[in-house]
């Protein structure tokens, strides 16, 4: 596998490139950052109904067309949007990465937003989001951002919106949406393929010569997050349920912050599929039918989170439970072989997913978008091996909170 390259657009526009030999199929992953751009709270979710309707039109080309285009090559292109930003994946065969990026680049920079096309993806959000919130771990998933964001921070409101934010969005949303969120100085592209990698760039950056910036406005950085000023519990019934799920945790950390790597395993301690709280809530106490613990740090202080099915008679046990495994970590070492555990379940993890171009690519974009450096994969694991038992302890003391959680229910 060679190197990659990486080069800088003039419109700020970021393109990286490797080449795998005999990889079978080009991967394009991109990230858009949303930079300075923030929905007002009515109009949560058009970032998403923007990517979901970015293919459904450009200037020369009806959503047909486009379909009709990638089926003929056995292509796929997607796009979807988080509360940071807007990815994009491309894949097809490498003789026809020239024209399936000649799409790509037109869909970006020339999308029409036709609005039959909105209404259509408009309905087809809503519909996704009616069957969503009848399901307990959804409903409680986005009640725990709500108790644990304050309602000015993005990530109060769940990123593909609600039902009725998105009812009242226009087509005159959708267009404020790409041209404040989607800017090419904070685009990354990774191409992986079979192909030389200054090929794969030069081919890409030709079609994107005409790609400018249409919001001019400086990037600013999501909001700092705090902890709930208490401990926040809330329930909604589901009547027709017969398991209850919880989620609970509070503010995390960014990926930049350099307790990450101790903050990763100490997760992976407590909420790993043999973790501290599936072999004593699952296990040893049969509370949960499923439980796990995840950190989602990024740009922003994403959650640390813990999510469980359990029975509904059984939930203030449940919850006390995980409470004491909190404390426990917080005041406690985890042993040495539990630590060993967690840096080879982390460190096969990162190895498995870059065992497709696919995975190289969205790899290469994080190793970007985080200012890891493009070789962090043959890096990481000097960061891992230097984390101590006891480093872990004392950053689960500083990340945690057990008293000042959010917690969310939903069930019978």
């Amino acid at each position: 596998m060679q190197e990659p390259i990486r080069t800088v657009l003039s419109n700020g526009c970021i393109l990286i490139a490797q080449r795998v030999k005999n990889a079978p199929l080009v991967s394009l992953y991109s990230f858009l950052r949303v930079g300075a751009f923030r929905e007002e709270p009515e109009k949560v979710g058009s970032v998403n109904l923007m990517a979901q309707t970015l293919r459904r039109g450009t200037q020369t080309k009806t959503a047909q067309e486009i379909d009709d285009n990638l089926e003929k090559r056995g292509a796929e292109l997607g796009f979807s949007a988080s509360h940071e930003g807007v990815s994009v994946y491309l894949s097809c065969l490498p003789q026809d990465y020239e024209d399936c990026a000649s799409l790509l680049a037109e869909i970006l920079c020339h999308p029409t937003f036709p609005e039959n096309e909105v209404e259509k993806q408009k309905l087809r959000i809503l519909n996704t989001l009616k069957e969503a919130l009848t399901r307990p771990e959804e409903v409680s998933y986005r009640l725990f951002l709500s108790l644990s964001y304050p309602n000015n921070h993005p990530f109060h409101f769940p990123s593909d919106g609600t039902p009725e934010s998105i009812s009242n969005l226009m087509r005159s949303d959708i267009l404020r949406a790409y041209q404040k969120a989607l800017s090419p100085k904070r685009a990354i592209f990774a191409i992986v393929g079979d192909l030389e990698p200054q090929n794969l760039i030069d081919t890409f950056a030709k079609f994107l010569s005409d790609w400018e910036a249409t919001d001019e406005s400086e990037e600013d950085e999501i909001p700092q997050a705090s902890f709930p000023e208490k401990l926040r519990r809330e329930e909604v019934k589901l009547p027709d349920k017969f398991q209850t799920w919880i989620t609970m945790g509070h503010k995390g950390l960014r990926r930049t912050d350099k307790r990450f790597y101790a903050a990763n395993i100490m997760t992976t301690i407590l909420g790993s599929a043999w973790g501290r709280l599936f072999t004593e809530i699952r296990d040893n106490q049969g509370l949960a039918y499923a439980v796990n613990a995840s950190l989602q740090a990024g740009l922003g202080e994403g959650p640390f989170v813990i999510r469980m099915g359990v029975n509904p008679q059984d939930v203030d046990r449940a919850i006390d439970s995980v409470t004491a495994e909190l404390k426990k970590i917080r005041t406690e070492p985890p042993n040495s072989d539990e630590v060993e555990d967690a840096k080879n379940y982390l460190l096969g993890r990162l190895v498995l997913s870059m065992e497709t171009t696919s995975g190289i690519a969205a790899m290469l974009v994080s190793c970007e978008l985080y200012k890891l450096g493009l070789d962090y994969p043959q890096r990481a694991k000097s960061f891992y091996e230097v984390i101590t038992a006891e480093k872990v302890k004392e950053v689960a003391f500083e990340i945690l909170c057990p008293d000042r959680m959010a917690i969310a229910i939903a069930g019978p």
